[in-house]
């Protein structure tokens, strides 16, 4: 495999989308002191994740555009300075509320850095490149979730759980500081025939292309039964095996790995895209299936969890750099406004699907497994008709 161009600029971008991916899952260890140290109830501490992940998924449809107009730099180092400003005052946070408030910031901030994880790699590469830059990218940003909680856990025992919210805030810093000194401007010039769109303009353009609007809701479905599977898997494996919390810990990062392989499988350009896309696409059906059938016949066990959701991750870790190398690829002049609705729209809709679920009876996996299966069975409406045409047209991503 050829090897890549530009590959400082991918580290610091896997780097940059890190500090995101870390203070997700940080402080998770540490809610139960958290809950003690503000005088509320464990649940509560939910919130802080709530608050984080709507301003997360809602700024990158800002974020996005407006680096389409004023460049990849100034809007990366607008966004890790608000982030800087979240951590500290979560640091410093004295109540559940000024804490909810201080998570919003941070995700408010760190939506800069979802836009860019899609954004920046198609301002650097083209076709094949482009297809192993995101799988090389998705792969470092999956390895964020399994050190945070180990990084939380281990300052908490040592610090106190607000050391968590300072390791933020010292990786932001250094981040920053990468950033503003080696990033060069990644943004194309634009021309007489590609000039600056408004925000609006440029949202409407890409929504009114079938094929961009096919491979968002294929990410969306995916992550929608990634979220689901994380949603349910605590409430199963803790209050209906009656797992201990340990246990479930474990449990609930073994299906990363699974993730982890798809990417790398999806970086593999021997093979063809829509060969890659099918073996993605079939994966998330068998995953969705063998998760639904235990559940009409109401067994649930470790095994019939993990093993499904396993080859759910394995799919879905396939199609994200597949389907989002799928989406950005047409639109050069407008990355950032695609990559802002890959980012925010992909985060949003995965979270109603969540909620969804936890509005269904969590007693067993059935719910978990009919999610599951509809979204594969929504990914497979989409890629079909456009396989048919890749197929009748002879051509690769």
């Amino acid at each position: 495999m050829k090897k890549l161009e530009n590959i400082h600029l991918l580290v610091m971008l896997i780097l940059l989308v890190a500090v995101g991916q870390m203070a997700q899952t940080i402080y998770v260890p540490n809610i139960a002191d958290m809950a003690t140290s503000l005088a509320v109830k464990p649940g509560a501490v939910q919130r802080v994740m709530a608050a984080y992940l709507l301003t997360y998924g809602g700024s990158q449809l800002i974020y996005g555009p407006l680096s389409d107009n004023v460049g990849r730099k100034p809007v990366i180092l607008t966004g890790l300075m608000i982030f800087l400003i979240g951590a500290a005052g979560a640091m410093m946070s004295t109540s559940l509320n000024m804490l909810i408030l201080a998570s919003a910031v941070q995700g408010l901030g760190t939506g800069v850095a979802g836009v860019m994880a899609r954004t920046m790699p198609r301002d650097l590469y083209n076709g094949g490149a482009l297809r192993h830059a995101n799988s090389l990218l998705n792969m470092g940003i999956l390895v964020s979730p399994l050190l945070a909680p180990v990084i939380g856990g281990a300052l908490s025992a040592w610090l106190g759980w607000r050391a968590s919210f300072g390791f933020l805030l010292i990786l932001c810093a250094g981040v920053a500081f990468s950033m503003y000194r080696w990033l060069p401007e990644t943004r194309p010039e634009f021309t007489a025939d590609n000039p600056p769109r408004k925000m609006l303009a440029s949202l409407r353009l890409l929504l009114a292309d079938a094929n961009f609007s096919r491979y968002l809701v294929m990410l969306v479905g995916a992550l929608a039964g990634v979220a689901v599977f994380e949603a349910s898997c605590g409430v199963l494996m803790g209050g209906v095996l009656g797992l201990s919390g340990v246990m479930v810990s474990i449990l609930f990062i073994l299906p990363i790995p699974a993730a982890f392989f798809g990417a790398w499988y999806a970086g593999r350009t021997e093979k063809s895209f829509q060969q890659l896309m099918w073996h993605s696409v079939i994966s998330c059906l068998l995953a969705g299936l063998a998760m639904w059938i235990p559940g009409w016949l109401d067994i649930m066990n470790i095994w019939t969890l993990i093993v499904p959701a396993s080859l759910f991750f394995f799919g879905a870790g396939m199609l994200f750099p597949l389907a989002t190398t799928g989406a950005m690829e047409p639109f050069p002049y407008l990355a950032g406004a695609a990559g802002a609705l890959v980012g925010g729209l992909q985060n949003m809709g995965s979270g109603l699907v969540a909620w969804m679920s936890a509005m269904l009876p969590q007693t067993g996996q059935f719910s978990l497994g009919l999610l599951m299966f509809a979204m594969a069975v929504l990914i497979l409406l989409c890629w079909w008709p456009m396989s048919n045409r890749h197929q009748e047209q002879g051509h690769t991503v």
